[in-house]
């Protein structure tokens, strides 16, 4: 349940720390770029075209990149600035003076321009979207273009700390082009509308419903200001000078490298019922099989195979490890994640169940695979999918819960809006009644509002309650009217009014496999003291005696080994996911579902 992920989904939503940004999801996605970066960490690429493609209220600026394959092989890459640089192998590539064509396997992505006097005019299509993008051969000069102005400065979030930057372009006539990147969230190319009232300067930002407004000084280097967004503001002082550079990559060191003992292979299997197809990795250990398998299930908001989260690969790190100790493992991109279909934004857990349940279908019919030893293991939100999917799917043969709650929805969110202010040491009381008194206006008013009501006076009511429980001292009524109207509209999604009222307890009474529900002492989202009672009494109350109930000591909700269990302290830690954690679910698996020793060979990355 994981806030930073996602703008419309996340277990985590904290009115007073909505101010954080919260980006659209990238247009080429981050599925398996990891194979085209370290393949080409050695190789020097040479850029030949450039183009700016319009999406919304979003550019986007690729490099079309020649980079030589291990061998010496002719190849390509296509760099996306505003993706934090990543970069993503190409296929099918032809650039002939007169065609510029080429393939994003990955991501369900290709372009095909006619090229004239040194520029490639075509269409970049992808999932059934077309838009418009124009290439230009590189000449001389920086790429991308070097902007006229560069205002940049530091956000502090209270979870995280973000470094934003304005690029600003003169065009003809005065016209000022501007464009807002989070340089810490690698996210960029969002369209800035600026004006200057003498000394004042705003820029609004649509894509991400946020306003600068600054005072200029003398000098003209600083610009002194607020940051609002989602009726929250925070300081914000934005200095005039060079542009910033992508973050330095973090150090994760469990992030796992080639080569391995083990085969990879990138599938894609259906979900009939909603008619998309999803993609993701199978990972074999050596030899014969048939294997026990898992199927690893992520958590809330759209997130890759891999479940990255500040380059941490959560996910491709237990992947390893199970594989490793015997058994196949399939993680898959959420809906419109990566190279997988369909609309993540809008679907609920039910939904996502629905993919998992697919994801299990997919391996109990193929031969290597054992559909008498398919087990599920799901983070967060995914526990409470992957139960979803046991009680569909009686002959499970078992499921592991990883932060999973055992409360509705309303509970997990009061109790989270207390303990991530605590862990930031914010905890004063005023702040947390303020907090709550939020928190709780919103989810009544959705709670008892139709499905399909208007959103307008739905707004109007909460903004009229907030303002006589806040006071007019809290916050000012321009505030308090885009607080209502951000809260009302994101609590509003199918997601989130499915979550509000599921009781994953309830599901996990009816289970019939033995489970493993594994708890973060410190864990600040999912809340041991309040999650851990009620999914104790559903396995009691279904009556599996093989199951197991823990809380791992000195764990945040990632798993990792804390100081304080803090959101902002993820970023920070380089361990990805507590050995604990690994050998003791690889453990418990291993009792129930009893892989074979998986004799050493080499395999393909994951």
């Amino acid at each position: 349940m994981d806030w930073l992920r996602s703008s419309a989904r996340g277990g985590l939503w904290v009115a007073a720390l909505a101010a954080a940004l919260l980006p659209a999801v990238p247009v080429t996605g981050r599925a398996q770029e990891a194979g085209a970066t370290a393949a080409a960490a050695e190789r020097v690429p040479t850029p030949l075209w450039y183009g700016e493609m319009e999406a919304a209220d979003r550019q986007f600026r690729f490099v079309v990149e020649a980079l030589p394959g291990p061998d010496g092989t002719p190849g390509h890459q296509l760099r996306s600035i505003d993706e934090g640089d990543r970069r993503f192998p190409l296929s099918d590539v032809v650039d002939d003076g007169e065609r510029l064509s080429f393939i994003l396997a990955p991501t369900a992505a290709a372009y095909s321009g006619t090229v004239a006097d040194g520029t490639a005019t075509g269409t970049w299509r992808q999932r059934g979207a077309e838009l418009a993008l124009v290439f230009r051969r590189v000449g001389e000069g920086p790429v991308p273009p070097t902007p006229d102005e560069v205002w940049t400065g530091t956000l502090n979030a209270v979870v995280q700390k973000l470094v934003l930057q304005f690029r600003v372009t003169n065009g003809a006539g005065g016209r000022r082009r501007v464009r807002m990147d989070s340089i810490t969230q690698e996210v960029g190319g969002f369209r800035a509308d600026l004006s200057i009232d003498g000394q004042r300067h705003s820029i609004k930002v649509p894509a991400v419903r946020g306003e600068f407004s600054g005072e200029l000084s003398a000098d003209g280097t600083t610009l002194t200001g607020t940051w609002k967004q989602a009726g929250a503001s925070l300081p914000l002082v934005l200095t005039k000078g060079a542009a910033a550079t992508v973050p330095p990559a973090k150090r994760r060191p469990q992030t796992p490298r080639p080569p391995f003992p083990y085969t990879a292979a990138p599938v894609t299997f259906p979900n009939e019922t909603d008619g998309i197809d999803l993609a993701g990795t199978l990972t074999l250990p050596s030899g014969a099989g048939p294997f026990p398998a898992l199927v690893l299930v992520s958590g809330s908001g759209p997130q890759d195979r891999d479940e990255t989260l500040f380059d941490h690969k959560p996910f491709a790190v237990l992947a390893d490890h199970l594989t490793r100790a015997g058994f196949a493992v399939l993680r898959y991109d959420d809906r419109g994640v990566g190279a997988s279909a369909g609309d993540g934004e809008s679907a609920t857990t039910a939904d996502l169940a629905r993919d998992a349940l697919a994801a299990a279908r997919f391996l109990a019919a193929d031969p290597r695979i054992d559909a008498a030893r398919i087990g599920l293991v799901g983070h967060s939100e995914g526990a409470a999918i992957v139960t979803l999917v046991a009680c569909e799917r009686r002959e499970t043969a078992c499921l592991v819960l990883l932060a999973g709650a055992g409360v509705d929805g309303e509970q997990v969110l009061l109790s989270q809006g207390a303990l991530v202010l605590r862990a930031e040491g914010l905890a004063d009381p005023e702040r947390l009644a303020r907090q709550r008194t939020m928190q709780t206006i919103l989810m009544e008013a959705v709670k008892t509002s139709p499905p399909n009501a208007d959103a307008a006076p739905v707004i109007a009511i909460v903004a009229k309650r907030l303002k006589a429980a806040l006071g007019a001292d809290s916050l000012d009524g321009q505030d308090i009217d885009q607080l209502a109207a951000s809260g009302v509209i994101r609590l509003s999604s199918r997601w989130f009014r499915h979550f509000l009222v599921h009781d994953p307890a309830a599901d996990l009474a009816r289970v019939g496999c033995p489970v493993l529900a594994l708890f973060g002492e410190k864990d600040v989202q999912v809340d041991p003291a309040l999650n851990r009672p009620p999914v104790e009494q559903a396995l009691a109350k279904a009556a599996l005696a093989d199951s197991a109930v823990e809380t791992l000591p000195g764990l945040n909700h990632l798993f990792q080994t804390c100081t304080t269990g803090a959101v902002s302290e993820y970023d920070t830690i380089e361990e990805t996911l507590a050995p604990a954690v690994l050998d003791r679910v690889t453990a418990w698996l291993t009792d129930r579902l009893d892989p074979p020793s998986p004799a050493p060979s080499q395999g393909a990355t994951p």
